[in-house]
């Protein structure tokens, strides 16, 4: 729809309303305008009446009785020597005038006798009311009737003369005598029939309507040709070659003819003009854009050769940093080992030689922590340190802190105090190795810098109001040298120390407190110091836990559920060392002997999978980077190929967890990082003496495990069979191994008596009788509303562990049960 069209419609639509209202409100107008003019001439009728009556009364009436023998009488039809009174002449000339549409009408209350039967019509009382107020006007009113309209005019009639008083005063019956100038005597009505004149009117404006119709129809079709010859191929014209240059992508040629004087002659000039500009424009945008983007190609490869450097400097960086850690904790391994096993292997030392050897301890765990420290900031800027979430108790985190820092402190004459309101059972989920380092990169900075004095560690709780987790506030004031103001801002920045001196009088690398910004930012907290130079300084960190549970004073000693007792160290173990150190090797040889292992070692993963092929070992202690054959590789060959299920610790120099998760991916149940420490080699024994005892057969009377050979003999060899009773196992035993201590530390016993009944229940499907026997005795003493010993509870939890381990390790180890089952098939084939 074009401009014209959009224009021409509203125009159309309202000249057809104005036509339409015309059309129903013409025929009203010349019916009121009928009737008006119909009021008009009846009112001059009456006055022609009235004039032609006083003329005949005063004029003719008086001569004709003063010369001749006629009397004035009615009854003029009949009578020859009669002439019609006044009024009977106008009820005569009425009657003759009836035939033409006119009847004239003359009337009163007051009849003269001849007419006294008469009475007044509705419109005649109406009229004479009216009249009778006001003599002067006129009445009137429209009837219609049989499709035809009429108007009835009422004009008064008054007594203009002496004469005609005096002839009405004669007549005394009924009209009386009492008549005087100027009365209202009767009334002139006149009714015309105006049918006719109406609806000639409404022909004549439906013929004035129909013509400006056409009149109209006539116009816009003029106006329409007009536009189209004139208008609308020029303004084609523009929109077409504005359509070309606004969709066009370069410089457009198109241009419009300029003839004429009119509008849209000076808009095709504009449009040229325009259109002259934009090319030019276009053509410097064109330029510049081809300067640009040449700019910007050279500077993507710069950013592209400038990224390539940097993605090969942080792969340098990693893999400086994991040549580094193995290179020095490979040395540090073996220095730290021979330590621990002269500390160990001769208890009785000199005091000198025990010094020195403290010394050389010290020395290489200061060494480790630096390279810890290095190690964890690397990870902290590239993302890559991830928290390991864990439930623990309050005393597992604070009773390490106290036993390491208060020797120490007591050592350099300060005083260490530890203030808490929260009870040592209470129970966090959160990563406690982390929270563990933030508090002593900031209390080996709190000793170190306190010469006298001493050191206060508080530990509190505090809600957090926009979640369900709490805040552990911990802070840490000391009473040493002080930091100055102007340091204040910068001392969570790397490599950074409160004075230049610093590093020359106490060492350090300036990577502490910069973990410590880290670590409490990764877990959700935060970490402020404030601090007076001279008197001391005050750390305030806050890191986000979940509370889980605060057990009762009543119940400190009873926490047996939680933190388990020390697992006696597997007996008569066949170790294979895969080590290609000397000194590392006759480390990790050491700490075997001494517990009394039988030891063989190699120096790289092709010895280790020859000899695999022609002896069996009970645990393989694997290093990583070696000749000939890696760690990584040997281990993938035992298990994908060897098909052994040998308990496999890896002992490696690299750190990074993702060079652990291969090993782990690759088979290896452990993770051992040099440089090792007899504890941590011991706890890994512990951790894996259900199954390492199981191997040598020699688990100690009442606690055996599930067994994955006995379950394939149950289920007739069906391995899934095998699968889901272990799944089924795994997810019964779980649930009563958690609800265990609660209904236990509850008083919960009659909840307690059904979860050991259940624990029996699953024991005797699975025929574990030591599991069913401790169950048995909980059952019974519970049922009496009496607690069970707390040691039963102890062995029981700890063999359900045990066992749900066990079960899973079976159920997430499909490369070590084949064996089993095949053996099992070629035994019933044989047979």
């Amino acid at each position: 729809m074009n401009t014209f069209q959009k224009l021409l419609f509203p125009i159309v639509v309202v000249f057809m309303v104005i036509l339409g209202f015309l059309y129903s409100y013409i025929p009203h107008i010349i019916a009121a305008n009928t009737v008006r003019q119909a009021v008009a001439s009846s009112e001059h009728t009456v006055t022609q009446f009235k004039i032609l009556r006083d003329v005949y009364s005063k004029t003719v009436l008086s001569e004709i009785l003063a010369h001749t023998t006629l009397t004035v009488g009615t009854d003029v039809e009949h009578d020859s020597g009669v002439i019609p009174l006044p009024a009977t002449l106008v009820q005569e000339i009425s009657r003759r005038l009836h035939d033409k549409g006119t009847q004239i009408r003359l009337y009163s209350p007051y009849p003269f006798p001849n007419r006294k039967d008469r009475q007044l019509d509705e419109f005649g009382s109406s009229a004479w009311q009216a009249l009778s107020k006001d003599p002067t006007s006129s009445y009137f009113k429209e009837y219609h009737s049989d499709g035809r309209s009429y108007i009835r005019v009422a004009v008064s009639d008054v007594l203009s003369n002496q004469t005609c008083v005096n002839c009405h005063n004669q007549i005394t019956d009924p009209t009386g005598n009492q008549w005087q100038v100027g009365d209202l005597r009767g009334i002139l009505e006149v009714q015309t029939d105006i049918t006719l004149p109406i609806q000639n009117g409404i022909v004549i404006s439906r013929y004035i309507i129909i013509a400006l119709l056409i009149g109209l129809l006539s116009i816009t079709l003029t106006l329409l040709i007009t536009y189209r010859v004139t208008v609308q191929k020029r303004l084609s014209a523009c929109i077409t070659a504005m359509d070309k240059v606004a969709n066009s992508d370069g410089i457009s040629h198109y241009k419009l003819p300029e003839s004429g004087n009119d509008d849209i002659s000076h808009l095709s000039q504009t449009f040229n003009k325009m259109s002259s500009r934009l090319n030019s424009s276009l053509q410097s945008l064109k330029q510049e854009r081809t300067l640009l983007d040449n700019k910007v190609k050279t500077r993507t490869r710069e950013l592209e050769v400038a990224t390539q450097q940097a993605n090969n400097a942080n792969k340098a960086k990693s893999q400086f940093l994991a040549v580094m850690s193995h290179e020095l904790r490979t040395p540090l391994n073996g220095m730290l080992g021979m330590a621990q096993i002269m500390t160990t292997s001769q208890p009785e030392h000199q005091p000198e030689q025990q010094r020195q050897l403290n010394i050389l301890l010290e020395s290489g765990q200061h060494l480790l922590s630096l390279l810890n420290d290095i190690l964890d900031f690397s990870k902290i800027e590239q993302n890559k340190l991830e928290l390991e979430i864990h439930t623990f108790q309050l005393a597992d985190l604070i009773e390490p802190i106290e036993a390491t820092y208060k020797p120490i402190c007591h050592k350099k004459k300060l005083t260490f105090n530890l203030d808490t309101t929260l009870p040592p059972t209470t129970m966090l989920r959160s990563d406690k190795s982390r929270i563990r380092q933030v508090i002593y990169n900031i209390l080996s900075n709190a000793v170190k810098f306190t010469e006298s004095g001493g050191i206060n560690l508080s530990i509190q709780t505090e809600k957090c109001g926009s979640c369900s987790e709490s805040l552990l506030i911990i802070t840490i004031a000391d009473s040493g040298i002080g930091i100055r103001k102007e340091r204040l801002k910068r001392i969570f920045e790397p490599f950074t120390q409160a004075e230049s001196s610093t590093t020359r009088c106490y060492g350090g690398t300036g990577l502490g407190l910069a973990i410590v910004k880290q670590l409490t930012g990764l877990m959700s907290g935060s970490a402020k110091v404030e601090s007076t130079l001279g008197k001391g300084t005050t750390f305030t960190v806050s890191m986000r836990v979940d509370i889980i549970d605060s057990m009762g004073d009543k119940c400190a000693d009873t926490v047996a559920t939680y933190v388990e007792s020390s697992e006696p160290l597997p007996e008569k173990l066949n170790v294979l060392i895969v080590e290609d150190n000397k000194i590392n090797a006759l480390v990790a040889k050491s700490f075997c002997q001494r517990i009394g292992y039988r030891v063989t070692i190699v120096k790289d993963g092709a010895q280790a999978i020859d000899t695999l092929r022609q002896e069996r070992f009970d645990l393989i202690l694997m290093d990583n980077h070696m000749p000939t054959m890696d760690g990584l590789s040997a281990t993938r060959i035992i298990r994908q190929q060897l098909k052994l299920d040998t308990i496999i610790f890896a002992c490696t120099a690299d750190i990074l967890k993702k060079n652990q998760n291969e090993f782990l991916e690759a088979g290896a149940n452990a993770i051992l990082s040099k440089p090792i420490l007899d504890v941590k080699f011991r706890e890994a024994l512990c951790q894996f003496a259900p199954r390492l005892n199981q191997q040598t057969g020699s688990h100690p009377q009442g606690t055996e495990l599930i067994s994955y050979r006995e379950l394939i003999e149950q289920c007739d060899g069906n391995e899934q069979k095998v699968l889901q009773l272990l799944q089924h196992f795994i997810q019964s035993m779980s649930y009563e191994y958690e609800s265990l201590p609660i209904y236990y530390h509850s008083d919960s016993y009659q909840q307690l008596a059904m979860s050991a009944d259940n624990i029996r229940q699953i024991a005797t499907d699975y025929k574990l009788a030591s599991l069913k026997a401790m169950a048995t005795y909980i059952v019974a003493v519970a049922n009496t509303g009496n607690p069970p010993k707390l040691e039963v509870i102890r062995d029981l939890s700890r063999l359900m562990k045990k066992n749900i381990e066990q079960a899973s390790y079976f159920l997430h180890k499909p490369e070590g049960k084949s064996g089993v089952s095949t053996a099992y098939n070629g035994l019933q084939q044989s047979n």
